[in-house]
């Protein structure tokens, strides 16, 4: 396969292609051998499958199942239009076929940028739009994935092309950027409302601070001058998609989330729980319904089509002081935004009210605009909405239901939720460690049996704590407790889960994944008792002990400090129903454990 493609890339005449291979090629575009794999797309910060790309493939197990070559043959044949269009049809009728023109996702098509430039292209722009309308799908859920795999030799006919595809309601999504030139001469000449970031870029992200950099400076490009979603391709590790979501991309794509498949795969459970959950080890809002962004929409501000005249937004502002702005709507789909200031500043020109009050409003409307989704988080959206243009940064926001205008949102009532938010989880955060305090807990336990999920929950008890902190001081005693919750927080943020808590006092809480249990508190008791002799005098170490009070206020000798472990799994044949069962097995367990002296962590296994 290797030395075939090798042998395709070296020549370059149609002669230099054995006869059988053309008959092959001619045969699968004659009889529509082409196959077509989907690969999810996911929102970085909900999870949820956005969108899927379809792949095109050859005949299985054939030479021509590599697309690389696959349109390698095409284009030494002179029929790469023929196969791109047919990857087309086929991706358009796959996706019908497997439901998705039901379903408020986005389907991602692959097009040749050269294609677009051919003589028969014309036939080709009627006739995708005659597939979609035919397979019942809403063209503003069809991005057509722009990919240049050759140079775009008549790059005006490209433009126009594209240009009708947008006005005919296509999206258009920019391939590969970061991995050449190509990509951003691509986005500099046109205003794509996807661009995705090269795997190149994205491979061992979390590594690599250049590629940190030069991504990040690709992001503010992207949300600031165009705003565009960002996608990063090839995610697949946890760790390069939680240094993607950091630098502010929207969605990934990637085998982290799921591989080409002839179905439409969602993302796995154990993947989805990871991503959601790691809002709450990175201080994200446990309160997950407060934070959708749905919760500061503002429902009463009437949208207008792009036909409206000027003269009837000047009414709507006047009738209403405190509007900053109106969105302007096609078909339901946001199409622009009417900022008050922007456009009183027009008309209050020389002429400006002879000039537009009776125009339609599309010819003043801006269309460089945020949109996000109702399902987004408040955190997420004050990144986008923080990354904006300066002149663009009070700008209200429009926010959309399945794509559809549904609302309007200000940067004022951004922050204020913001806030309120962040005051209710720092009231709720324990004061010493930062880390999440009881009501924390419980909504997060509670969310877990609901969700039916298999995990434990591990309690942590400092044995003679008391003791330590009678005789050192609560300073000192302080430390012990920070460090510990540190130490806590290194070993089991880690997990599937990972999420860990501060009960109060030296009582902590960890949740992780049931088969990971053994594992962690082993390796956590092990670097616990090696800490433990550096927060004592080196005579109290030699001694093995202190002398102080007890609770009988009489003097004693106490063992230097050990951890209880008590470990509750809640899984198949021992689901809990709420925390306070959970809780009520653990008390008992903690006895059992601080009765054995030095460090030890005992698992409940009790089926119910």
């Amino acid at each position: 396969m290797t030395a075939a493609i090798a042998f395709i890339s070296e020549t370059n005449k149609k002669s230099d292609i054995s006869k059988e291979l053309e008959e092959e090629f001619i045969n699968i575009i004659e009889k529509g051998l082409i196959f077509t794999k989907f690969q999810p797309i996911v929102c970085l910060a909900t999870g949820n499958v956005v969108a899927y790309e379809a792949l095109s493939r050859g005949p299985e197990a054939s030479m021509f199942e590599n697309p690389i070559f696959l349109f390698e043959v095409a284009e030494k044949l002179e029929m790469l239009e023929d196969l791109d269009m047919l990857c087309r049809e086929k991706a358009i009728m796959n996706a019908k076929i497997l439901g998705m023109n039901t379903k408020p996702i986005k389907l991602f098509i692959n097009i040749d940028a050269a294609c677009i430039t051919y003589s028969k292209h014309d036939k080709g722009k009627t006739k995708t739009k005659t597939l979609i309308e035919e397979f019942e799908f809403e063209m503003d859920n069809v991005v057509l994935e722009i990919t240049e795999r050759t140079f775009i030799n008549d790059s005006q006919i490209f433009h126009q092309a594209l240009s009708h595809y947008q006005s005919q309601g296509f999206s258009i999504a920019i391939d590969d950027l970061g991995s050449g030139s190509a990509g951003l001469r691509l986005i500099s000449e046109i205003n794509p409302q996807k661009v995705k970031i090269d795997k190149f870029l994205v491979e061992n992200i979390d590594k690599s601070f250049k590629k940190q950099a030069i991504v990040k400076m690709l992001v503010d490009m992207c949300h600031r001058v165009l705003n565009s979603k960002i996608v990063a391709e090839g995610i697949e590790t946890f760790e390069e998609f939680t240094t993607v979501k950091m630098l502010g991309i929207d969605w990934g794509q990637g085998y982290l989330f799921g591989k080409p498949s002839s179905t439409l795969q969602l993302v796995s459970g154990y993947v989805k729980n990871k991503i959601i959950l790691q809002q709450h080890v990175n201080g994200g809002e446990v309160f997950s319904d407060e934070s959708r962004i749905e919760n500061i929409a503002s429902l009463n501000v009437p949208a207008f089509h792009c036909d409206t005249q000027i003269g009837k937004l000047v009414e709507t502002f006047n009738q209403n002081p405190e509007m900053l702005g109106i969105p302007i709507v096609n078909n339901g789909i946001p199409a622009g935004l009417v900022m008050k200031t922007n456009l009183f500043s027009q008309l209050s020109k020389k002429f400006g009210y002879d000039l537009f009050y009776k125009r339609p409003v599309s010819y003043l409307m801006g269309t460089t605009f945020l949109t996000v989704d109702v399902s987004e988080d408040i955190d997420s959206v004050a990144k986008q909405v923080l990354s904006r243009d300066f002149s663009m940064l009070y700008d209200i926001f429009i926010i959309t239901n399945n794509n559809k205008y549904y609302g309007v949102s200000t940067v004022h009532a951004l922050l204020e939720k913001m806030t309120t938010l962040k005051i209710k989880h720092a009231s709720q955060a324990n004061p010493l460690t930062g880390l999440p305090g009881n009501d924390s807990i419980k909504v997060f336990v509670e969310k877990q049996i609901r969700a039916g999920q298999d995990f434990a929950c591990v309690y942590f008890d400092l044995d003679f704590f008391k003791a330590y902190n009678d005789y050192y001081g609560f300073c000192k005693g302080d430390e012990v407790l920070k460090k510990t919750a540190y130490l806590i927080m290194e070993i089991f943020s880690v997990s599937r889960i990972g999420y860990v808590g501060h009960i109060g006092g030296d009582d902590f809480i960890a949740i992780i994944h049931t088969e990971e249990a053994q594992d962690l508190c082993a390796r956590f008791i092990r670097e616990f008792d090696a800490m433990v002799p550096k927060l004592y005098a080196e005579i109290d170490v030699k001694n093995g002990c202190i002398e102080t009070l007890d609770r009988n206020n009489l003097k004693c000798r106490f063992p230097l400090m050990s951890v209880s472990l008590a470990v509750v799994e809640s899984k198949e044949n021992s689901r809990f129903q709420s925390l306070l069962e959970i809780s009520t097995v653990a008390a008992e367990m903690k006895k059992k454990a601080k009765a054995v002296k030095g460090s030890v962590f005992l698992i409940n296994q009790r089926a119910n």
